[in-house]
């Protein structure tokens, strides 16, 4: 089978490495040059390690990342709210939750689907879904025609654009921004095998270490427009070892994101011959961190969807049946904010296991 996809983040490396397996055709196309290499950290949870073993490539996931056996809640002082011991979860769930470097997950990615199924500056412009096949037209003139077209391009995806217009995304009602960067694990005091948070009502932010001696931090505050408003929310926190980090975070290494809710998730993800996986299908806030576990879930999904079904239409439909309700009630709990918000969720660890566990089945 021919299957053409949209976009070589997590979303589109993930589907293609899985349906290469099967011996599809696939093609990869990208808009960028070259495979982006640049960002912070991630925290993959066990659904997506479970999901990424099942693609085949464990011993480089695990080679590139850091398990984390707790997770630590503080308060502005450096006093323990909360602590839960992950060391567990590999027996209990099938996979740890883990820190890693964004740059080496897009490089494991790209090197397991290869680069000669990878086409690079290709910027799509349209698509369309006649009766037995899909086709793809992008900006440097080139029409790409397969059974079966992925649309993996992301929160701004111009695929689920063209199939059901654009979804309508809003301010977060409790923070503007996240903000993140990358810093030497040995320059700030955590535990160099935990997820470490400080918390209060107004701003958190959270330590992750991420392998190669690096550590994560990423942290959002209420009316915090700007760095200088992020810094200055923290400046009184001296019981802590963000004031320090923060002041010594170069500002070139910064990441800035907006944080916007989305409202009309797509209902339907597949017309025709076209359907939609990771943020394009399901574009949630990150206060869960599900957002590329959900999508190596939805990538290990497609694999079994293609490998229990030679006709492609069937294939799509079990797909989207096994995942689409449960994407969206992720989507949902992503919206409820974190531990000491406004909503008075429970700490990060023990809503994955109420929350996400028991739908991920």
């Amino acid at each position: 089978m021919k299957i053409g996809i949209c976009g070589a983040g997590v979303g589109g490396l993930s589907a293609a490495i899985g349906l290469l397996a099967l011996g599809h055709d696939v093609n990869v196309f990208e808009r960028a040059p070259d495979i982006r290499t640049t960002g912070a950290g991630f925290n993959l949870w066990p659904n997506a390690g479970r999901a990424i073993y099942g693609l085949g490539i464990r011993e480089p996931y695990e080679d590139i990342s850091v398990q984390l056996d707790r997770y630590i809640e503080l308060d502005t002082e450096g006093n323990e709210l909360f602590s839960t011991d992950t060391s567990g979860w590999p027996e209990k769930y099938g996979a740890a939750a883990v820190g890693l470097y964004r740059p080496d997950l897009a490089r494991m990615l790209s090197d397991a689907t290869g680069l000669e199924n990878i086409k690079f500056e290709h910027d799509i412009v349209s698509v369309e879904s006649l009766d037995d096949k899909a086709i793809c037209h992008f900006s440097n003139g080139v029409c790409y025609e397969a059974d079966v077209i992925i649309g993996a391009d992301g929160i701004n995806s111009k695929v689920r654009e063209q199939l059901i217009g654009g979804v309508t995304f809003y301010p977060n009602e409790l923070y503007a921004y996240r903000f993140r960067s990358v810093i030497d694990l040995n320059d700030v005091d955590i535990d160099p095998a935990a997820q470490t948070g400080f918390y209060a009502k107004e701003g958190w932010l959270s330590f992750i270490p991420i392998g190669k001696g690096k550590a994560y931090w990423f942290g959002s505050v209420s009316g915090a427009d700007t760095f200088e408003d992020f810094i200055d929310f923290f400046s009184s926190w001296t019981k802590s070892p963000i004031p320090k980090v923060l002041g010594s975070t170069p500002r070139e290494l910064l990441v800035q994101s907006p944080l916007q809710d989305v409202d009309g998730v797509p209902y339907r993800w597949t017309h025709g011959r076209i359907t939609l996986m990771g943020d394009a299908a399901h574009p949630m806030m990150p206060d869960m961190a599900q957002g590329a576990s959900q999508t190596f879930v939805d990538a290990i999904a497609l694999r079994d969807a293609f490998a229990n079904n030679d006709n492609p239409d069937e294939a799509l439909v079990e797909y989207e049946t096994k995942r689409r309700e449960v994407a969206n009630a992720v989507v949902k709990c992503s919206q409820k904010g974190l531990f000491l918000g406004k909503h008075n969720v429970d700490p990060l660890a023990i809503r994955y296991q109420n929350e996400i566990e028991t739908l991920d089945t």
